[in-house]
């Protein structure tokens, strides 16, 4: 009985010995995968056959690689939870720059009055390094700050993709209601026309072919150029002078494309997830801006 016991005692030990070593093996192999992941982004963004135009299907979709037997990463450019409208998911590039925003704009911010707006735009800390210093900002509260913290950003050129935009977003930039939802139903019918190539090898079409199913599910959806933008929306939908107005002035404000992105990877090791990382990044720049693991 003492042997029966003790060996018992010894099973789950040795159990539980071998789920931590697992489980720090996939945490120390998710770094460098994440590594990996990034430099690929950099090559894979260079070749973006959609460069002049970004969209919420290309953003969200998700890309895998398989790098041997049972180790491989999923990977995609925007913030993302199961269950979660579209609408929801967060671009770094459709949110509104802190640090260049107007007072109207910062204004229209929900829960930021005139009084906490002045005080973000006039802060000594401005311009921000991060948006979570605007919890140092005089009465800006922790509930008001959550009202706000995915609808902002300190990182661009101040310019929102209108491809990628919250409701919210583009509310806070001036725009009213019936036009933001005109938009958005754009956004959801309007299929952008891809440009073909003059030639394709006849290896080329056979691959065409094979995923054809596949490429049906890949396609984009929105505004493929600003300069279009005014006329696509008459096409759709009746437009007042004031809403065309508005628009207009936007237009240095707006954008089809993201100039930063949020960076997902979720490495997988043995066939079971390892550190998901969201990090953000300039393509352009193959720069690597915030890092962040969970």
């Amino acid at each position: 009985m003492m042997l029966s016991i003790l060996s018992m005692a010894l099973t789950g030990l040795i159990f539980q010995e071998i789920k931590f070593s697992s489980a720090i093996s996939r945490l120390s192999l998710s770094l460098p995968m994440a590594k990996a992941a990034v430099r690929r982004v950099f090559y894979d963004r260079e070749a973006d056959d959609t460069e002049d135009y970004d969209t919420m299907q290309e953003l969200t979709k998700e890309n895998s690689a398989i790098l041997c037997d049972k180790n491989s990463y999923k990977y995609y450019y925007a913030d993302k939870k199961p269950g979660v409208d579209s609408e929801e998911i967060i671009d770094e590039g459709a949110l509104i720059n802190i640090n260049l925003a107007s007072l109207d704009v910062l204004k229209r911010l929900p829960g930021i009055d005139e009084d906490l707006a002045e005080g973000i735009m006039n802060s000594g800390l401005r311009p921000y390094a991060a948006i979570n210093e605007l919890l140092l900002v005089e009465d800006m509260t922790k509930e008001k700050f959550i009202l706000i913290k995915d609808m902002i950003t300190v990182y661009g050129n101040g310019k929102v993709n209108i491809n990628t935009a919250s409701r919210g977003v583009l509310l806070c930039l001036g725009l009213d209601e019936e036009l933001v939802d005109v938009i958005m139903d754009f956004r959801k019918v309007n299929k952008i026309e891809k440009k073909e190539d003059s030639e394709e090898t006849s290896e080329e079409e056979e691959e065409e072919e094979e995923d054809a199913i596949e490429a049906e599910e890949e396609e984009d959806y929105g505004f493929s150029s600003l300069s279009s933008m005014i006329n696509s929306l008459r096409d759709f939908a009746s437009l007042s002078l004031r809403q065309e107005q508005d628009l207009i002035s936007l237009q240095n404000s707006l954008s089809v494309k993201s100039e930063y992105l949020r960076f997902n990877i979720i490495p997988q090791i043995n066939n079971k997830p390892g550190t998901h990382y969201s990090i953000i990044i300039d393509p352009s720049k193959k720069k690597l801006l915030s890092w962040r693991e969970y």
